[in-house]
């Protein structure tokens, strides 16, 4: 059995708390630390997870199905998907749901959708997950239209960087 990248796989393994935690799934064991992240392969079906803190405290026992993958949200954090249009963007106002948000004291335009914080699995709805950045443009896709939407699973405080991050590129 070889060596797996550490960018392949299909679940979000995510602990945006402070506190590290000892999850097992099924007969795997990880161990992360406050704020750490891993990008872990789940076979389609039923799965368990028990989280423990780091005394050995179990924090939650579930059991949860994975179709083709998505985010196990450990600290029942903020997550949004943001999504965007590539192509015309005399399009936006017709294909895309943009209107304003609010992230903790500030305003975002555009289209985003929270992310049920109460589940502990989350089943894919994006097409770019946490540790994949929004492509800077079309290259290389086949777009039949001229347009394309992608959707991007963030971390609240992640969005809200990446979105002040294109609004300063944008000015520039």
């Amino acid at each position: 059995m070889g060596f797996v990248a550490c960018d392949e796989g299909n679940v979000d393994l995510d602990n945006t708390s402070e506190e590290t935690l000892v999850v097992s799934i099924d007969e795997l064991q990880y161990v992360l630390r406050g704020g750490e992240y891993r990008h872990i392969q789940l076979e389609p079906g039923r799965h368990s997870i028990i989280i423990k803190d780091e005394d050995g405290k179990i924090m939650e026992e579930a059991t949860f199905l994975v179709e083709n993958g998505g985010l196990i949200n450990l600290a029942r954090s903020k997550y949004l998907i943001w999504t965007d249009l590539y192509g015309d963007s005399n399009l936006r106002k017709i294909k895309l749901k943009e209107d304003w948000i609010d992230i903790g004291d500030e305003s975002f335009y555009g289209e985003f959708q929270p992310i049920d914080q109460e589940s502990l699995f989350l089943e894919s709805e994006w097409d770019f997950g946490l540790n994949e950045q929004f492509p800077e443009d079309m290259m290389g896709w086949n777009v039949k239209d001229k347009y394309i939407i992608k959707r991007k699973l963030f971390r609240e405080a992640d969005l809200v960087e990446a979105y002040h991050s294109l609004v300063n590129k944008n000015k520039q």
